[in-house]
């Protein structure tokens, strides 16, 4: 799980430097173990606000080819969702 925090961590510093090509490139690796940490949360409102507000808004955010919204994303609710388990 440590190792997902620092891919996360560094695909948001990727995206807040502005290289949104890069990190968007970055996140599609990541998304695997993403899905791994899902099934590890076992509280239901937590495993609902990591995959409604975490995963969700990174998906759009992607899709929109939005790189801040992305960053915000990862720093804000997943990485903060992760450092809790």
């Amino acid at each position: 799980m440590e190792e997902t925090r620092e891919k996360l961590s560094c695909i948001a510093d990727t995206l807040y430097k502005g290289d949104t090509l890069v990190g968007m490139a970055m996140m599609t690796q990541v998304i695997e173990d993403l899905a791994k940490v899902s099934t590890m949360i076992e509280d239901e409102d937590l495993a609902s606000r990591y995959i409604n507000d975490g995963l969700m808004q990174a998906l759009e955010a992607m899709e929109s080819n939005d790189g801040t919204l992305l960053a915000d994303v990862i720093t804000y609710e997943l990485i903060e969702i992760i450092d809790l388990l």
